[in-house]
């Protein structure tokens, strides 16, 4: 059974009842096949569950040299045979190292935007060298991975600019939709759903100006927005100047479950992104069976396809996005129809069990 070592940032929180069910499925389902060591942020130090070993550091500026370290140290210990990078950056470029000096084999996931994406959320010191950076290092942990694996097409291409002979793997995310899969009790009540962080990325002013030129003409309807984030002052600003105070809501930051209970009586769903990888958001609304309109961005072609089970329309055009708003609300047939043909998609492509499956033969492969 090889052993991996998955290095990352993300901060682990084992008190979170909804994170930890949800970790419990993944790591249970790959430690059939594989043995598991988590190097990534959070606490305690060392927790051993779900027969995974974590290993979590402070976040902050000693976070990366500490990883570096402890990562060196885990693969001469435990003796990992591979290395799983997850995004190119930071993590591929510590991966390359320890490939290098180590001989270990190397696997780099790409979940998002590695290009931009870092730079569309936050502002962030010395921007302007970052973004010279961030391509070099990209290209290097491309051209010394063993295998790639991407959560949506267009994220494949752009590695093949680097590095067009690799191993490449296509597959999401894991995504617990058990619950939202199992949900019967849905209706379609007189809103309109977004989800996502208040920043500037995810685009809700885009969808707060697309809903204040059609609310007029459907004066029944009002707009919902899940999400907290640091746009959020300026998004009420943007409510009160166009007079939406009683149209459009922002109920701030949701549980899973109350999120999951108001999604199953919207209308239809809207995921207005500037740039996405594969929206957890966007194929919970589609296995509810909700209408979905999406921008033209990252993977949500990837699972929006147009005309079909949803919309797409061009990121940032609140015009466009309100002509599609209109056609939803003008046509409920339609709209129940690609609401159906939306969660026979992610029924038939997206299951933790494939999930599992295609992580391990990755790594046996």
């Amino acid at each position: 059974m090889k052993k991996v070592l998955f290095i990352s940032v993300t901060n682990y929180n084992f008190e979170k009842e909804e994170l930890v069910s949800h970790l419990e499925d993944k790591f249970k389902g790959l430690a059939q096949k594989i043995k598991p060591y988590v190097l990534a942020k959070g606490k305690p130090f060392h927790k051993r569950i779900w027969d995974t070993d974590f290993y979590l550091l402070k976040p902050g500026v000693l976070f990366w040299p500490l990883a570096s370290i402890l990562a060196f140290y885990l693969c001469l210990v435990k003796r990992i045979d591979v290395i799983i990078a997850q995004s190119p950056l930071i993590e591929g470029f510590i991966g390359t190292v320890l490939k290098k000096v180590l001989r270990k084999e190397l696997i780099v996931e790409i979940h998002g935007d590695w290009k931009e994406g870092p730079f569309l959320s936050k502002r962030r010191r010395f921007e302007a060298l970052q973004k010279k950076i961030v391509p070099s290092l990209a290209k290097i942990s491309f051209k010394n991975a063993d295998k790639i694996r991407a959560v949506a097409a267009y994220l494949i291409r752009e590695a093949k600019r680097f590095a067009p002979e690799n191993n490449y793997f296509l597959f999401p995310t894991f995504t617990n939709l058990d619950s939202f899969s199992r949900e019967k009790d849905t209706s379609y009540q007189k809103f309109i759903l977004s989800v996502g962080q208040l920043e500037k990325v995810k685009g809700m002013d885009v969808v707060i100006d697309a809903f204040n030129e059609i609310s007029k003409e459907f004066p029944d309807f009002k707009l919902i927005i899940i999400g907290e984030g640091s746009q959020r002052k300026n998004l009420e600003l943007r409510i009160k100047n166009l007079g939406l105070e009683n149209k459009v809501e922002l109920k701030g930051r949701l549980s899973l479950e109350q999120t999951k209970n108001t999604m199953r009586e919207c209308y239809y769903f809207i995921l207005p992104s500037l740039s996405e990888g594969l929206p957890r958001a966007l194929m919970e609304a589609m296995v509810l069976g909700k209408p979905v309109i999406g921008s033209n961005v990252g993977g949500i072609p990837d699972l929006i396809k147009d005309g079909q089970n949803g919309f797409l329309f061009i990121a940032g055009d609140s015009n466009e996005l309100g002509k599609k708003m209109r056609i939803l609300l003008n046509n409920k047939e339609l709209s129940l129809n690609m609401g159906q043909a939306g969660k026979e998609l992610i029924k038939n492509n997206f299951s933790n069990k494939k999930y599992i499956e295609n992580y391990i033969k990755m790594v046996n492969l």
